[in-house]
């Protein structure tokens, strides 16, 4: 029998994952092909409503996708503690007992982390919207201080990208609906000017979205980094403090090296270099895909975005290059060259770029939306946003706000800080 092990439930995981069974179908059936993916966590975390979920406007559960029913038997929940690559093996713990499992072909897919290793503080300190138990942590307090009139007054955002500039705004937005007094909201960037991702094709969403953030009252930090994150305050690298009572970190990834991988080509990010057709560089049977992958941009060979499209395609590849190899074709280089890039803003307004195209307001809010839900991956996730979502913006044409979709918690054991 011939072996596939996946690490990791995220976008290039599942999408490899897919592609897989439906190009391996008959031997999966006929027991030749064995296909497992191992993920720490039950869910899959859908990162592009984080935003509405910040704001109120969706549950937390909205951005969760249980993955057993998705994957079946060829799930195992745990965390994959070392790797023999040359005995092609994994060990894995799961509900405190350890077992060993081999593969043929090992597809790393295991995404990033937060930067708690490059700002001092941030785990005991701060917040973050990354992962799924630290996203339903924030929620939580938000929740909390609401109910509880908590009487904070202060919050700063870490991050000039299109994560940072989403929660900024749902924060403000947030705060401002409360009505609890005024909150500052503050958002620090090390870049010069907001959104550089856009920048100089689409300054001109940049700016319409820096514009919708002044206007919203919050305060813009530019060119500066976060040097610590303490109890109420946040130091920047050129001296100067920011008081906070809230804290939120939507910038910079880091990775982790999982034992008896070392020996893996690495860039100085921590990613580890793949070759176009996505097999790790001088490795036959081991590949790499989303954000820990060091992937050449088909067209200009600058390093593809990390973000949650590019790991989907790249899991695509990955999953169809393995298929080949086992049927015994060529592999493919990764062609995929991007599709655009869009945030959301408070009022249902937002920025967006596809195909070079650009578009500003409730527009691109809605473009956005249609898009961000084809690409969930449950189809019942996404008719359940779609739906909710038009009767929020029903409501705001008629001067109603929905109330955000019930959900039953997702994972449990929330208590205690940042990891």
């Amino acid at each position: 029998m011939r072996r596939i092990v996946i690490l990791g439930g995220g976008y290039a995981g599942l999408h490899a994952f897919s592609v897989l069974r439906s190009r391996l179908g008959a031997q999966l059936a006929r027991g030749e092909v064995e296909l497992t993916l191992v993920s720490r966590d039950r869910h899959h975390t859908y990162h592009g409503w984080t935003g509405e979920v910040l704001s109120g406007d969706l549950a937390v559960g909205s951005t969760l996708t249980p993955l057993e029913p998705i994957l079946g038997n060829s799930f195992m929940q745990g965390e994959v503690v070392s790797a023999d690559l040359p005995g092609q093996s994994l060990t894995v713990e799961s509900e405190g007992s350890k077992r060993e499992i081999r593969f043929e072909h090992l597809v790393i897919a295991a995404g990033s982390i937060d930067p708690f290793d490059r700002i001092p503080g941030l785990a005991e300190n701060g917040w973050c919207v990354k992962n799924s138990r630290d996203m339903q942590k924030l929620v939580g307090e938000l929740e909390s201080r609401d109910a509880t009139a908590q009487g904070t007054r202060n919050v700063v955002v870490v991050g000039g990208g299109l994560a940072g500039v989403e929660t900024a705004s749902a924060l403000a937005a947030r705060y401002g609906r409360a009505g609890s007094g005024k909150v500052n909201v503050h958002l620090v960037s090390s870049s010069e000017a907001l959104l550089p991702s856009l920048r100089p094709n689409f300054n001109h969403i940049a700016e319409t979205a820096t514009r919708q953030l002044v206007g919203q009252g919050v305060q813009l930090h530019q060119g500066v980094r976060v040097s610590r994150i303490d109890k109420d305050h946040v130091e920047l690298a050129d001296g100067r403090t920011i008081a906070s009572d809230l804290s939120v970190v939507a910038a910079g990834v880091s990775f982790r090296v999982l034992p008896g991988t070392e020996s893996l080509p690495r860039n100085e990010a921590g990613q580890i270099i793949a070759d176009d057709d996505l097999r790790v560089r001088g490795n036959h049977n081991i590949w790499v895909a989303g954000d820990i992958a060091s992937v050449a941009h088909p067209g200009t060979g600058e390093p593809c975005p990390a973000n949650a499209l590019w790991a989907m395609k790249q899991g695509d590849c990955v999953g169809r290059n393995i298929a080949r190899t086992i049927k015994g074709q060529s592999v493919k280089g990764f062609n995929f060259r991007g599709l655009g890039q869009a945030a959301g803003l408070a009022g249902q307004r937002g920025v967006t770029e596809l195909w070079g195209l650009q578009f500003t307001g409730r527009l691109a809010w809605v473009i956005r939306v249609l898009f961000f839900a084809w690409f969930m991956p449950s189809r019942r996730g996404a008719l359940s946003v779609l739906s909710h979502l038009s009767r929020n913006v029903w409501g705001a044409a008629n001067g109603r706000a929905a109330q955000a979709p019930e959900h039953p918690p997702a994972l449990p054991n929330l208590s205690g800080r940042l990891r």
